[in-house]
């Protein structure tokens, strides 16, 4: 009896590593099938950026003045450039205040805007951390989801929050910027998604969580993170707010069946159901009006179970195995084989010493 089973664990065991080989080596051959499809169809790649050169005319500012890294002299704010605002967020003790206004075309408005921001420029920097800038670089604009101006969004700690006020006035502005000092987004991950928001079995009386899955390496998603550290701010303490970012968190991707195109997908959970938001317009008030009220009005469907610990192990393993099929296919695909053969020979060793010794008790 003892012997069948572990002939029959053996065969398991078998059948269950040629699975694993066969899901990585199908995963391997679909991966270098859409690099070889995205190679023969992909556009020519976009030039790298290049500083801009003491020739090429810029745009007019504000002041009708020359753009400059250093203060200007009827300004008191440093007008700059993408690389120069890179250059300062590398720095992380500071935060940065960015003052976004149209260089192209006229905008009195964002003269007026302008004017309200340095009345407290001075009173923002006194806290020897935050620094303030302006800029009418349209790269830093698209990058931020901005197509309005002027605009203005304040990065703590490298996460940028967009500020929904208007510019009438410069101490409600002050008030904002000590107000969102805090990043209110919590930052989701695989390994603490279910734990943070215990969204398939949440606890009677639990708040709701509100997510945005995410794409970091497309710019089109990427820019919603300013608005969406907006939107939790505005449901703080009544909803809780995460986002967590598709390329490297597969695990949630694929329970939630989020594809990367159709990214930035927000879904809301509540008591055990998700509500997706559908709405063609991704402001802060129709989003923060769908996690309070308007979900309702959606049929909501059952929350995925979370994976169990054995496909935990599995995915686990898949994973480990393609990144050593990604440095070595060959030497990869051998050491799969051996493994293989390993585990099946070492259980029927076992097997047929456990039945030699049962005769040896017979005899």
């Amino acid at each position: 009896m003892k012997t069948s089973s572990f002939l029959t664990l053996a065969t398991v065991s078998v059948i269950f590593l040629i699975l694993l080989s066969a899901d990585v080596e199908a995963k391997k051959k679909d991966k270098n099938l859409k690099v070889t499809v995205a190679d023969d169809v992909a556009p020519p790649a976009p030039a790298k950026k290049t500083k801009k050169s003491a020739s090429k005319e810029a745009p007019a500012p504000l002041a009708k003045s020359a753009p400059s890294k250093h203060k200007d002299d009827d300004n008191s704010i440093d007008d700059v450039d993408e690389d120069r605002i890179d250059e300062i967020l590398r720095d992380a003790s500071k935060n940065l205040v960015i003052f976004l206004y149209d260089g192209k075309v006229p905008c009195p408005t964002c003269t007026e805007a302008l004017s309200e921001v340095e009345e407290i420029d001075d009173d923002i920097e006194a806290t020897g951390y935050v620094q303030v800038v302006k800029t009418n670089d349209r790269s830093v604009a698209r990058e931020l989801g901005i197509n309005v101006f002027p605009s203005l969004v304040y990065y703590r700690r490298k996460n940028p929050i967009l500020y929904d006020g208007d510019f009438k006035d410069s101490e409600t502005l002050l008030r904002w910027l000590r107000a969102h000092e805090e990043v209110a987004t919590w930052d989701l991950t695989d390994d603490t998604f279910e734990s943070r928001t215990d969204s398939h079995s949440p606890d009677e009386g639990s708040i709701d969580w509100f997510v945005m899955f995410y794409d970091a390496d497309e710019g089109n998603s990427n820019a919603f993170v300013p608005l969406w550290e907006t939107v939790a701010h505005k449901l703080r303490g009544l909803v809780n707010v995460g986002k967590i970012e598709i390329s490297v968190n597969d695990d949630v991707t694929e329970r939630f069946h989020i594809e990367e195109r159709d990214c930035p997908v927000f879904l809301l959970f509540h008591r055990g159901k998700m509500y997706r938001y559908k709405e063609s317009a991704k402001d802060v008030r129709s989003l923060t009006n769908f996690a309070l009220h308007k979900y309702k009005e959606q049929r909501g469907h059952r929350v995925p179970e979370p994976p169990t610990a054995i496909e935990q192990v599995y995915e686990f393993a898949k994973e480990k195995i393609m990144d050593v099929m990604d440095d070595n296919q060959t030497l990869s695909v051998l050491g799969v084989g051996g493994l293989i053969v390993i585990v099946a020979v070492t259980l029927i060793i076992k097997a047929y010493r456990i039945r030699a010794e049962n005769k040896n008790k017979v005899a």
